[in-house]
């Protein structure tokens, strides 16, 4: 047996506890399935870990999470510290990674994050890279005001240059004409925008 067998087997013993008199076999089976299960879930935090080491990391504060209908991916916008807008995508919500990870982002709206990002081949078009988020560190609401111009230009830039649209989400969300705003604000009227294929 070698060294790492013997470390898993020795912590599935104890995650199952000691042996009742007489149950040697049926303790053997569980000591057995605890390390099986063990061992699979290093391999996915080895996975995991490594994706964290070869992401870009960056902080930005999240102002949008819908989900993409057609991939059930989440898709994220966030404001960097320059004051543009990105579109960063999850991995697919039919996975538990992916749906945890829509679910969090939905507490963290209007939070000043630090990101981790990979640029990853899309599955069905070696081609185009899909920019996937793979961990987000939450440092909080981001109280920090957001000049006009620069919010009235995230608006449009999500609304994809579409004007009206863009003026009429700031009008729903009911924004002042003129002056800064909260990042919870302008979240707010991104909310008001349709976006093409999501939910």
């Amino acid at each position: 047996m070698n060294q790492r067998d013997l470390e898993l087997t020795l912590a599935a013993a104890r995650a199952v506890g000691p042996c009742p008199l007489g149950e040697e076999a049926a303790w053997g089976e569980r000591v057995r399935e605890q390390a099986v299960a063990l061992y699979a879930l290093a391999d996915t935090v080895g996975q995991d870990l490594q994706r964290l080491e070869e992401a870009r990391q960056f902080t930005a504060t999240l102002l949008s999470v819908r989900v993409e209908a057609s991939s059930t991916r989440g898709l994220l916008i966030v404001r960097n510290t320059s004051g543009e807008v990105e579109r960063l995508r999850t991995d697919r919500g039919d996975s538990d990674a992916g749906r945890a990870m829509i679910e969090r982002a939905r507490t963290l709206v209007a939070c000043r994050l630090r990101v981790y990002r990979l640029n990853e081949q899309m599955a069905g078009n070696a081609a185009r890279q899909v920019r996937t988020v793979v961990h987000l560190t939450d440092h909080g609401p981001d109280t920090d005001p957001v000049p006009e111009a620069s919010a009235k230009a995230n608006v449009l830039a999500v609304a994809e240059g579409d004007r009206e649209a863009a003026r009429q989400a700031w009008l729903d969300a009911g924004l002042p004409e003129t002056g800064s705003v909260t990042a919870r604000q302008l979240a707010d009227a991104l909310t008001h925008l349709p976006v093409a294929g999501a939910h």
